[in-house]
């Protein structure tokens, strides 16, 4: 499908069919085109939780009664979390990562690239708001996701509706040096889910309105 078109169909999914499962190979080959989300610098600095079955069923809690049905009729939950601060072993991970794929093939780039990313992670720790700079990253991940989801058939519904406090406890996420940006479920629509874009159609400003064009 042509990516315009896709972003014209795509939509916030609220009512699932919860006869229908996702493949796990399907799930996982969505996570895989979430893996490979572009972040400032290369960070990475979230982390994935994709629940299912009595794991997914264990999170119930921190999900808010406007989302509960959507949640439960759902296949999977995926909790998307960002580091809360600066953790060497992290970027030692992602340095070590760049190493592997040939990114650095000379010490003195290793040692640059270390540098740089150490500078920005610094910079919005210094400034006080790492966290903020963190979620920015997950969102782009989010987006991957959701998008990635309705190119291989599946739905998805990003979910702010919950209580981050009960998800970060549930999930055990302080000790990680965690905290939760959002939840996204998948599954396939209800055949009557009324926000479907051929009963409810996709609502946006104009480009005329949204775009300014400098030359």
């Amino acid at each position: 499908m042509d990516l315009l078109e896709l972003l014209q169909t795509r939509y916030t999914t609220k009512h699932y069919d919860a006869s229908k499962k996702v493949d796990e190979a399907l799930m996982d080959k969505i996570m895989e085109c979430v893996r490979l989300t572009p972040t400032s610098t290369n960070h990475q600095p979230y982390h994935f939780f994709v629940l299912s079955g009595e794991a997914k069923d264990a999170l119930r809690p921190g999900i808010k009664d406007f989302n509960m049905s959507r949640y439960d009729d759902s296949t999977y939950a995926v909790v998307i979390a960002n580091l809360k601060s600066l953790s060497e072993s992290h970027l030692e991970a992602v340095l070590e990562a760049d190493e592997k794929a040939g990114r650095l093939p000379t010490a003195e780039l290793k040692e640059a690239q270390a540098k740089s990313r150490m500078f920005f992670a610094n910079l919005h720790m210094e400034n006080g708001d790492f966290n903020e700079w963190a979620c920015k990253q997950a969102y782009m991940a989010m987006t991957t996701m959701v998008y990635a989801a309705a190119a291989y058939g599946v739905d998805s519904t990003m979910m702010e509706g919950i209580d981050y406090g009960k998800v970060d406890e549930i999930l055990e996420l302080s000790k990680k040096n965690l905290t939760t940006s959002c939840v996204v479920t998948f599954g396939y629509r209800a055949e009557n889910d009324s926000n479907q874009v051929n009963i409810r159609p996709k609502s946006r400003l104009t480009i005329e309105q949204l775009v300014t064009k400098l030359k």
